[in-house]
């Protein structure tokens, strides 16, 4: 079931392109990359961020793990990649991958600091120009056009 469910929703994607992202697959079905530009008027804008989700064979019913391959500086994001977000605890089997891809892209715009891994001691100014200078830093590598 797995492997249809996402070979269609592959196709989707292809299909339908999102102007905030893409997802590429890998050699393994089980495991896409995604890779996302950072949201406008956020400190993540003009970077282009990657992304990993590993499926289980019981997709659409479990939702995929979700880990930054891009390091970045992000409240909700631990330093290993992986992401604090609502939707992988809360995956309903009617959620899928373009809803993943824009819940993480709406994280990159507004950030949770008052969930934070990170960043929860700095002001406001300081979260920004940290976020914009690791941006600068690791996400200005060219992932898709």
């Amino acid at each position: 079931m797995a492997l249809k469910s996402l070979q269609r929703e592959y196709t989707d994607l292809m299909a339908h392109p999102v102007p905030f992202g893409t997802v590429a697959p890998t050699n393994d079905p089980l495991v896409w990359k995604a890779y996302l530009v950072g949201p406008e008027d956020s400190p993540y804008e003009g970077g282009q961020f990657e992304l990993e989700m590993q499926f289980t064979g019981d997709y659409p019913a479990r939702g995929p793990k979700l880990k930054f391959i891009t390091s970045i500086f992000h409240a909700n994001i631990a330093r290993n990649g992986f992401i604090c977000i609502s939707l992988v605890s809360d995956w309903r089997p009617t959620d899928n991958m373009l809803t993943v891809m824009k819940a993480v892209s709406n994280l990159l715009a507004q950030p949770d600091r008052n969930n934070a891994y990170y960043g929860g001691n700095l002001t406001d100014q300081q979260y920004r120009d940290e976020a914009v200078r690791w941006t600068q830093t690791y996400a200005q590598k060219k992932c898709f056009n």
